[in-house]
């Protein structure tokens, strides 16, 4: 199974370093945010997504979707796809529609399915996919996606510590949007540092913490490394473009 990080940027990220949070995982993309598409073309992996998870509505989470669901139409697609969202994304999605963003309903192309709520529990290819809430400003959902012997759990954006700390996981993609030093502002605007995703690997028994939603403060990557791998050596902060065999 191949982890594949499209985007790995915070919302406040500026420049081409990185793009926003965006990860491919055996058919699953992870939240979709602007660019997200392009790379998956690029990857020629576009026609693999089944499903899409958004953790949350803040647009670095969000705002590719309209792309992808638009692009579905240009390459002519006849799959089924699942877009897995948080309460008021029907909404959002509505919207979208209504003004021909995509050109046209995406569920009049192919079977297309939307599942919205705080509590999803379903079965999508080879996964089963599990929501928990997490600690953001708004509604943010973890996703725990499990495949026989294999378990990843996906954050998107969250304080800590988080209300997952009882699930064991091999994986864990955690946010680490800033630096210890800037604790206070992690915990104002609902994020993490790498420190306190660390914990929160030690906590869910994870074999390997991959770090994503880095900010874009002078020296923070080396800094959130750091932190991080002093709790939890496994861990790692992640790049666009890197791909990781679980």
């Amino acid at each position: 199974m191949q982890l594949h990080f499209l985007g790995t940027g915070a919302g406040n990220f500026r420049g081409d370093r990185r793009h926003p949070s965006s990860a491919l995982l055996g058919g699953v993309l992870l939240d979709c945010g602007a660019g997200a598409t392009g790379r998956l073309h690029d990857l020629g992996q576009f026609e693999s997504v089944d499903a899409v998870l958004i953790s949350h509505l803040h647009t670095d989470h969000v705002a590719g979707l309209s792309d992808l669901l638009l692009h579905t139409l240009i390459t002519g697609r006849r799959r089924p796809l699942t877009v897995v969202a948080p309460p008021g994304f029907k909404s959002l999605l509505d919207a979208i529609v209504r003004v021909r963003g995509t050109v046209v309903d995406p569920s009049e192309l192919y079977p297309f399915t939307v599942l919205e709520g705080e509590s999803i529990d379903a079965k999508i290819g080879p996964w089963r996919i599990r929501s928990v809430p997490l600690d953001h400003t708004i509604v943010n959902l973890g996703y725990l996606l499990s495949n026989g012997d294999l378990s990843v759990f996906y954050t998107g954006d969250t304080r800590e510590p988080s209300p997952a700390p009882e699930l064991p996981v091999d994986y864990l993609i955690h946010e680490a949007t800033f630096a210890d030093r800037h604790a206070p502002l992690a915990r104002e605007y609902g994020h993490s540092t790498g420190s306190q995703a660390a914990a929160a690997a030690v906590r869910m028994r994870a074999r390997r913490l991959f770090l994503n939603h880095v900010g874009d403060l002078p020296g923070s990557d080396e800094e959130i490394s750091r932190e991080a791998r002093a709790v939890f050596p496994d861990a790692l902060v992640v790049e666009d473009h890197q791909r990781f065999d679980l």
